[in-house]
């Protein structure tokens, strides 16, 4: 795989687990405020099934938001003090790769240079492998907030 190629790579890479991270933290975030009561009308597996169905509506309505208004929508309920710090640094970081990683790094990377490309497949790499940290965190978090809401087995 050329350089060019794994840059690109990467960033397609980045951007699809922070699609993850988002749902993720639309799941911490409707379970954490969806488990404080259960309809008596619904059984268990269906109120669950119900936040479910919220979380990927909220990831749906969050399209084309800015990152102010997605941590603003996200932090504070239920997602752990790290957690939101690391959110809010990689949603900074998905709005740079999608608007200007390319536009920065042109004159850089059409230089040809090994040391450059290989900077930048560093730093993309970086950021692939802290989302998906972030992500598994997430999801342990939303799996962790049904558990104790509701006393499911582990």
């Amino acid at each position: 795989m050329t350089y060019l190629e794994k840059i690109t790579y990467l960033t397609g890479r980045f951007l699809q687990v922070q699609q993850y991270v988002l749902a993720n933290a639309f799941r911490v975030r409707t379970f954490f405020e969806g488990t404080k009561d259960l309809p008596p009308q619904l059984g268990l597996e269906e109120h669950i099934a119900a936040l479910e169905s919220q979380a990927r509506t909220k990831v749906v309505e969050s399209q084309g938001r800015s990152t102010s208004e997605l941590t603003g929508d996200l932090l504070g309920h239920g997602i752990s003090r790290k957690d939101e710090k690391e959110l809010s640094l990689l949603l900074r970081k998905r709005d740079y790769v999608v608007s200007f990683f390319y536009l920065d790094n042109a004159n850089a990377l059409a230089r040809e240079d090994p040391l450059v490309y290989e900077s930048k497949v560093v730093e993309l790499q970086e950021l692939v492998d802290r989302s998906v940290a972030l992500n598994q965190s997430l999801a342990r978090s939303a799996d962790k907030v049904l558990q104790e809401s509701y006393r499911l087995p582990r």
